[in-house]
């Protein structure tokens, strides 16, 4: 079930990227005015730095997934030599 999480988290998250950059390509066009570049532009960092610290949670989900197995054997390891 974590499995499914990550993945469609990292998903969403390569989306996300693809939206900013369709975003970028909108704010170089020449049909927004001056206002209405700068709230995009807010807009745009705002996204990105959310994804940032999104991906980096989901990134270290995983590691820590990832590590369950082994530090259940070392658990289960000290538990029998007690």
């Amino acid at each position: 079930m974590l499995d499914t999480i990550i993945r469609n988290a990292l998903d969403i998250v390569g989306r996300t990227e693809r939206l900013l950059e369709a975003s970028k390509r909108l704010q170089d066009s020449e049909g927004l005015d001056e206002i209405e570049v700068y709230e995009l532009d807010h807009e745009i960092e705002r996204l990105g730095d959310a994804v940032f610290v999104v991906d980096e949670a989901i990134r270290s989900l995983a590691r820590a997934v990832d590590c369950w197995p082994e530090a259940a054997r070392a658990y289960e390891m000290r538990g029998t030599l007690h």
